[in-house]
């Protein structure tokens, strides 16, 4: 059976006729009517076990969707049955391949007419940098590559794609032997000289006329050597007949036309990689060698009967808060004052919050006061840890002197739609007032800066979401009454809505660039 391939939208819901025409369970590739519904029902169950698809909860639309610890075996593909994909990346589930983009592609009521495989080509960049930046991980580390499975093997994928990378950037692993010679032309080996030669003294310096000298020669024949051609070789052509080399960019490696069989038995590699492993000390050979033991461990097929390979997340919201605090450099985690970091203008005094902030410069985060608990009856009184968390804050300096704007930033993975008449998909009331909330927690320092320093202070309160097309950039405003109007004094007005461009964004954060946050008035 042919590999199978098409792309889906995030968060779309898609019938179980679509789900059939799509990924192409029908007589063609199977004999019967029983074999197709045996052989999709076992699909869909392996992509619910994963979290890759939730059922909808046809009956109850407003409720959460159904996780694979709930479903009902009995109706797993009926006609009126609807799934959505809750993952962003590629899955390779069964010989087919999902791709599975962000749900801001496309419109709000339809899906794009093309398939996007530039805009996620460029996601899954991102996730890569997202991953390695939270591990703190270059991408040539192989420990990125080891997520399992539920079984505990090793992602196949995850392990080719490594393997593949290293040798695009750094080439086939090389097994260098040591040659000692006599004068020859390489490096000169003084201490090995000076123990085992007798010099002749000139105006009393030694001269050695015999110098040992040492000279690496790159044994082709090396078995580590060959069997890293051959695993590479292997994994281009795995990648290469799922359609995937273009997708990633990977060039058809065939540089080995060894069998596996000459190399012995799984566990006789295996032995020679640690080996090899014990009398290594170089970084990128490590690497090299711990990735084809993961190799060896793995299924070492992407399409046909075996494991679930994935690339992606599920958290697509994570990525996208991080991208926006990127990208407009939040100040939130910054210091104030303080010798080793720029200097977060204004200059606040923030002794007037803490007396223990003149002595130990506070972040903008550690400026918001913990809620109290304390008894009635005499007793101890209790100050968490916690507090609330904004994603994003700045103070930004307008250019004219002592004119500052505080912006708060949330950025919001949701793609809501609006109408004459109403808006659906939109942030929940608690995200609106803990938006104003952020706005309040710091109306001591804003009110000081006024009244005190006075400097003027504008606060710009946004939410970002991702634009989808034909999205106007500035698309509206939230406001909360009830909070809206709590302290007239600092004027806490009404939350903007800004519809970023996702490429735009993800260009920046992929380039290490930042933006202008005046571009979102």
């Amino acid at each position: 059976m042919s590999v199978i391939s098409a792309y889906v939208r995030e968060d779309w819901y898609y019938s179980i006729e679509s789900i059939k025409e799509m990924f192409l369970f029908n007589k063609e590739s199977y004999s019967t009517e029983e074999e197709v519904s045996r052989h999709l029902k076992s699909y869909i169950k392996e992509l619910l076990s994963r979290n890759i698809l939730k059922a909808e909860k046809k009956q109850q639309p407003d409720e959460a969707d159904i996780e694979f610890e709930n479903y009902d075996d009995s109706d797993l593909v009926a006609n009126t049955k609807r799934y959505k994909f809750s993952f962003v990346g590629i899955a390779i589930c069964q010989n087919r391949i999902i791709y599975v983009y962000p749900k801001y592609i496309g419109s709000a009521t339809a899906l794009p007419t093309y398939e996007p495989q530039k805009e996620l080509t460029q996601v899954v960049r991102v996730i890569e940098k997202y991953s390695r930046e939270k591990t703190k991980q270059d991408i040539r580390d192989i420990n990125l590559f080891v997520d399992e499975d539920d079984n505990g093997k090793p992602n196949t994928l995850s392990v080719m794609l490594f393997l593949l990378e290293d040798y695009a950037t750094n080439g086939p692993y090389e097994t260098d032997e040591a040659i000692i010679e006599i004068n020859g032309s390489d490096n000169i080996l003084w201490q090995k000289t000076i123990d085992d030669t007798y010099p002749i003294i000139t105006d009393n310096r030694p001269l050695y006329v015999e110098l040992y000298t040492q000279r690496n020669v790159c044994d082709d024949y090396d078995f580590i050597k060959r069997l890293h051609a051959y695993v590479v070789t292997s994994c281009s052509y795995e990648i290469d007949a799922a359609g995937l080399s273009d997708f990633f960019s990977l060039p058809y490696a065939e540089i080995s036309d060894d069998e596996i069989d000459s190399f012995g038995d799984t566990d006789y590699i295996l032995e020679k990689l640690d080996l090899a492993l014990s009398e290594t000390f170089d970084d990128r050979k490590i690497m090299v060698l711990k990735a084809m033991k993961l190799y060896f461990k793995s299924s070492k097929i992407l399409v046909g009967d075996t494991e679930i390979q994935l690339i992606g997340t599920r958290s697509f919201n994570l990525i996208w808060e991080e991208v926006c605090a990127k990208v407009f450099k939040s100040q939130k985690a910054d210091k104030s004052r303080h010798p080793d970091v720029t200097e977060i203008e204004p200059n606040i005094d923030y002794s007037v919050i803490n007396k223990e902030f003149a002595q130990k410069p506070p972040t903008l985060v550690e400026l918001i006061k913990q809620p109290i608990w304390k008894k009635y009856k005499k007793g101890s009184t209790g100050l968490p840890t916690a507090t609330l968390k904004p994603d994003y804050l700045r103070f930004e300096n307008t250019g004219q002197r002592n004119h500052y704007i505080f912006y708060i930033l949330d950025a919001k993975y949701y793609c809501p739609v609006w109408t004459d008449n109403k808006i659906e998909g939109q942030p929940g009331v608690e995200d609106v007032a803990k938006q104003y909330m952020y706005f309040i927690a710091y109306k001591d320092i804003l009110k000081q800066l006024r009244e005190v320093q006075h400097q003027t202070v504008e606060v710009k309160n946004y939410f970002l979401m991702p634009q989808r097309e034909n999205d106007p950039k500035v698309m509206g405003y939230v406001k909360f009454n009830v909070l809206k109007d709590l302290d007239v004094n600092i004027g806490l007005g009404v939350v903007e809505v800004r519809m970023l461009s996702p490429t735009f964004m993800f260009n920046h954060y992929l380039n290490n660039t930042t933006a202008n946050l005046a571009d979102l008035q």
